[in-house]
């Protein structure tokens, strides 16, 4: 026990610093890759929301939205105002203090970090000396994984939302269910994403009885709901505006099954929403069924099937919400490595994704879309409903 203490300090003395340094070259490196960093839009809308909010502006007005970009910016500046709930600037009010540069400098460090942070909570589901083996791949798997290039070089929130599901899963794996449930909530800082898997995921709670994380959820909402108010008494009703614009320009180009239904209607608005909605009625049926055949289902793997069914059946998402499958990923590369299974199919299920994603690139390319990244979470999907209702070895 000693002689691992010691280990352990000296792997946290040595390795954290490392990991930390790390991670800060590689910002720079993406920071200092970009012409103007501004250009990275994404990440530029969350900082000038903080920025405005340092202000005392209002980030719903089109105005003072429209005034804080730089002039070289304004011919692509693709959203009248910000598109995401007041909390979440209030959130990055901090960042909002900085220069942009340090800014995003500071942040695609913090997204490497959540993400490193991730893989580890993740490889703690299968403690055994196999799981190791599956380090190298995963890791690998998760560097060459488009949407982790996509949340880096544009700064998105999908490695936050990635951290809050690794870590309430491993709350409720230790049977801490309001203190997850704390967690899962802050996902309505994104509730384009965020509600469909607090829906799929209560349902799953209502069937175990989980009150306290239906207590820690309504928690967590009601005091982001409440900070938002206090800043603006009116931000609901403009987010809602905005919301509501945003998605009505938007819709049928996501990678999602309203994507295909697009693609495959030719935009035909009837076809379109009949084929949507017959496929979101069949795969979120396809999910209550599961959970309720195999009620000893653990909470990471009803995670991550609630997880690959949000990305196929929410209206708004992009290919960088799809960082959100290292989850499902890695544990089904754990199912799969377990003693039995076949390790080297494990470990050639990361980067067998890593291809397909390339192939669906491609056609994407020649159709000039970017719907058919919907089949990624798709075979994820049906790996998840395969090997993650398995009882465990």
């Amino acid at each position: 026990m000693d002689a691992f203490r010691k280990a352990y300090r000296s792997w946290l003395i040595i390795g954290l610093p490392s990991l930390l340094v790390t991670c800060l070259m590689i910002a720079f490196r993406v920071v200092n890759s970009m012409d103007h960093p501004q250009n990275s839009t994404d990440f530029y809308n969350f900082w000038l929301a903080g920025h405005l909010v340092t202000e005392g502006q209002n980030p719903y007005s089109s105005a003072q939205w429209v005034s804080g970009y730089p002039p070289y910016l304004l011919d692509i500046t693709l959203n009248p105002a910000f598109l995401y709930p007041l909390p979440l600037a209030l959130l990055f009010a901090p960042l909002g203090w900085m220069s942009f540069r340090a800014a995003y400098i500071t942040w695609v460090t913090l997204i490497q970090l959540m993400i490193v942070i991730s893989m580890g909570i993740l490889l703690l589901f299968r403690p055994n000396p196999r799981a190791k083996l599956a380090f190298l791949p995963l890791l690998f798997g998760i560097i060459l994984f488009r949407p982790t290039i996509l949340t880096l070089t544009q700064g998105q929130l999908s490695a936050v939302f990635l951290c809050i599901l690794t870590l309430l899963a491993l709350l409720w794996d230790r049977g801490k269910w309001f203190w997850g449930g704390l967690l899962l909530g802050m996902l309505m800082l994104k509730p384009n994403l965020g509600s469909m898997i607090i829906a799929l995921l209560v349902t799953w709670l209502v069937l175990h009885r989980h009150w306290k994380a239906l207590a820690g959820i309504a928690t967590t909402c009601f005091f982001l709901l409440i900070a938002g108010l206090a800043y603006r008494p009116g931000w609901i009703m403009e987010y809602w505006h905005i919301g509501s614009y945003k998605l009505t320009q938007t819709f049928g180009s996501s990678p999602t099954v309203w994507g295909l239904g697009a693609l495959a209607c030719h935009r035909h608005t009837t076809c379109m929403f009949a084929f949507g909605g017959i496929a979101t009625l069949l795969l979120v049926l396809g999910f209550l069924w599961l959970v309720l055949r195999y009620k000893d289902l653990a909470p990471a793997n009803a995670l991550a099937l609630a997880v690959t069914l949000t990305l196929l059946v929410t209206p708004y998402t992009w290919t960088y919400d799809q960082l959100l499958l290292i989850i499902p990923i890695t544990l089904v590369t754990l199912a799969v490595d377990r003693p039995g299974g076949s390790l080297p199919f494990a470990a050639v299920i990361f980067p067998g994704i890593d291809v397909l994603v390339v192939v669906l690139l491609i056609f994407n390319v020649i159709l000039q879309v970017e719907i058919l990244n919907a089949f990624v979470p798709l075979v994820v999907s049906g790996l998840c409903a395969w090997f993650l209702t398995r009882p465990p070895a």
